[in-house]
């Protein structure tokens, strides 16, 4: 195991008390606590920055799928089709409580 390094840091009377009074309820040490509370906080950033890039890819897709689609109702010989897709994503989205708006699924598309 490797030797703990100090690391120290400046904090108000009124900070130290209420981690004092914190390490206390849990029964640990200080250093404990806020060990353990950094290690979360470094582990949280890590899981929010591979959720952003989840999130960033699965838009990508969603935009590409939405945009496929349209196109596909658009050049469809029935071409009342694509306004009735269009009325069904507005009934979907209000019976979910979800907002439509002119750039997700609106008419003006394609």
């Amino acid at each position: 195991m490797t030797r703990p390094i100090c690391l120290q840091v400046y904090i108000s009377s009124e900070l130290s008390s209420l981690i004092r009074k914190a390490a206390k309820a849990k029964g640990i040490s200080m250093s404990e606590w806020v060990r353990a509370l950094l290690a979360n906080a470094c582990a949280e950033d890590d899981l929010a920055s591979r959720l952003d890039t989840s999130i960033e890819r699965i838009s990508r897709r969603s935009v590409f799928l939405m945009v496929g689609v349209d196109a596909l109702l658009a050049g469809h010989p029935d071409h009342a089709l694509r306004g009735r897709a269009h009325q069904a994503y507005a009934r979907k989205c209000k019976e979910l409580g979800l907002s439509t708006s002119a750039g997700e699924g609106g008419s003006d598309e394609a």
